[in-house]
């Protein structure tokens, strides 16, 4: 019996639709108008999806990818919601959020954890610290763990390394719905060695990360060092020279960081400036060290009319021990959706003049042209201005190899070049002041080579031209991301501004 084309047609039509019908039943994609979703998105970016569907687990996953495919449309992937430029939130896309997938299983004598990427930092330590245990992770207690992807950084980084060096297997949803165990000895080793510090690279969605995990001692020493923005030339200088003149495995043990914030508070506008020193070792041990980097800012006895460079407000090891749960959970975590900017850059050589001149001239800026302004139209009661300094030295900016030629990830911001990075980050609330916002903006971007050519992979930039060289360092890097690209995403599925490039023809 002979079948015409047009009821070929009509049979095929009708199996996509059922396609689609039993897929949307499987996962529900929320209208894009809802507006309790877009609570925390950055309204200065104002990205809005073609819809949403909250995954519960690597099945939803799946399906939401098959159903965004049906329907002939992208897809976003959201765990944390921290995406510097929103990549994490594209128009017209159906964006996957992970954020409900919040699964940690703890493995206390193996001592690893695998964590679901919904799951934010801080509760991953807070379930990880029970048994004295932890990793690095990020910075900012309430990341997702979307971070893992492009390095993870903070106190623990000097010892066991980026949080991306930590990871031995990848769950992950490919282009085609498939769902898959990544690790260096499968044959997905190649796709492990690009997840760990590509950033949200474009190869597919991960569901979670089994990450090994150390013993850590009860409690830890930590002290900060507060001196005037003016002299921040000196500061970083003395940091800088302390972190290089320091033995190996003290480079390891420690984590220090510059902070100042510009706020509305600030007394006569004059932003605070502090130096955190944290110790991962013997408390005593962490005191010593500490002195070794005080003594710069301390008046010398045979001089007693001078002024200090720096304070501190006690030096009783008491009551500087904090468990770890303290430190992290002690941090600022305000998620309120303001408007902001972000802009970073590795730092070649932090006792640079033009480093702390460059931060400087950003608070004069801001000082000056927005809050003095006569042109700010609207009162900025939540402004805020925090520009940082971050310590990647130890195993973090070591050569990591897992064979003779090759790296054993692809985090490429190793070496001196990567020991430091930089970051500003400006906040505010009212669309009318976006004019005086840009023009801080402009200068930021305008300087930014002051402080290097190199991006932090969880720190994208929207407004730079060669990111494939800033992000992924050398074109061996990129063009052995760009295979592995096409391997799994021939087609380019998962796509944002600045994900890995197929190969060209």
């Amino acid at each position: 019996m002979k079948i015409n084309n047009s009821i070929l047609l009509y049979l095929s039509f009708v199996l996509i639709l059922i396609n689609q019908i039993s897929i949307s039943q499987a996962v529900k994609c929320v209208d894009y108008n809802n507006p309790n979703y877009y609570k925390f998105i950055n309204p200065l970016y104002n990205n809005r999806a073609y819809c949403y569907i909250k995954a519960n687990n690597a099945s939803d996953i799946s399906e939401s990818i098959l159903y965004a495919q049906s329907i002939n449309r992208g897809v976003s992937i959201r765990s944390g919601g921290h995406s510097a430029t929103q990549f994490s939130m594209l128009n017209k896309t159906v964006n996957i959020d992970l954020s409900s997938l919040k699964g940690i299983e703890i493995d206390v004598e193996a001592q690893t954890v695998v964590v679901q990427a919904g799951v934010q930092v801080i509760e991953l330590y807070n379930a990880t610290t029970q048994y004295l245990l932890a990793t690095t992770a990020g910075s900012c207690p309430t990341v997702g763990m979307g971070v893992v992807l492009g390095g993870g950084s903070n106190y623990f980084g000097g010892k066991y390394g980026y949080m991306a060096d930590n990871v031995l297997e990848f769950t992950v949803v490919l282009e085609d719905g498939s769902i898959v165990k990544a690790n260096p000895k499968n044959k997905y080793s190649d796709l492990y060695w690009a997840l760990a510090g590509s950033g949200g690279g474009g190869f597919g969605v991960v569901v979670d990360y089994k990450i090994r995990l150390y013993p850590i001692p009860q409690y830890f020493y930590k002290n900060t060092i507060r001196f005037d923005i003016a002299n921040l030339d000196k500061a970083l200088s003395l940091l800088d020279n302390y972190v290089r003149s320091a033995s190996e495995d003290t480079r390891e043990n420690i984590y220090a960081n510059m902070y100042s914030q510009l706020t509305l508070k600030s007394a006569n506008m004059t932003p605070s400036a502090s130096i955190t020193f944290f110790y991962n070792g013997p408390l005593e041990e962490g005191d010593i060290e500490f002195r070794k980097l005080l003594t710069g800012f301390l008046c010398p006895p045979s001089n007693p009319t001078c002024t200090p460079l720096g304070k501190v407000t006690t030096m009783d090891i008491q009551i500087l021990k904090k468990t770890f749960w303290e430190v992290i959970s002690s941090m600022s975590y305000d998620n309120n959706p303001l408007r902001q900017f972000t802009k970073g850059r590795f730092i070649k050589k932090l006792s640079k003049n033009d480093v702390p001149k460059a931060i400087n001239d950003f608070y004069k800026y801001s000082v000056t042209n927005i809050i003095n302004s006569t042109q700010l139209l609207k009162p900025e009661p939540l402004l805020n201005i925090n520009q940082a300094i971050f310590y990647h030295g130890g195993k973090q900016n070591q050569e990591r190899t897992g064979s003779v030629d090759s790296p054993f990830n692809s985090f490429a911001h190793r070496g001196d070049d990567a020991m430091w990075s930089y970051t500003i980050v400006a906040q505010y609330n009212n669309t009318e002041n976006d004019p005086l916002f840009s023009g801080l903006r402009k200068l930021v971007n305008s300087k930014l080579s002051s402080f290097g050519d190199k991006l932090n992979n969880n720190y994208p930039d929207d407004e730079i031209d060669d990111w494939q060289s800033a992000l992924y360092v050398t074109k061996s890097n990129y063009k052995k991301l760009q295979d592995i690209k096409l391997k799994y995403d021939p087609n380019n599925y998962f796509n944002y501004p600045q994900s890995i490039e197929l190969p060209k023809k």
